[in-house]
């Protein structure tokens, strides 16, 4: 069985509690997961509760699972856009 290796973008918006601010996890998506980041919009602040990220992840099919299931991992929100043809994972 070979792995598909061809690249795909997964548009995410997510929620980080403010209990992860001090974890660095987009950083985490990229070096232990190897997916691209471009962060398209983000609201956080000092003492503003949770911060709201929309996110476009690039790799191929297994390196955005494993992205979104690392998210899920940490109980963050994902609230996922699957209109996109490249996004159907």
């Amino acid at each position: 069985m070979t792995i598909d290796t061809r690249p795909v973008t997964k548009d995410v918006k997510i929620r980080i509690p403010e209990d992860l601010h001090s974890e660095p996890v987009i950083s985490n998506l990229i070096s232990q997961h190897g997916v691209t980041v471009n962060i398209v919009s983000a609201t956080l602040g000092v003492n503003a509760g949770s911060g709201w990220f929309h996110l476009d992840l690039k790799g191929n099919i297994s390196q955005i699972q494993t992205a979104i299931a690392y998210l899920n991992d940490l109980d963050i929100e994902i609230w996922e856009d699957n209109s996109e043809p490249n996004t159907s994972l």
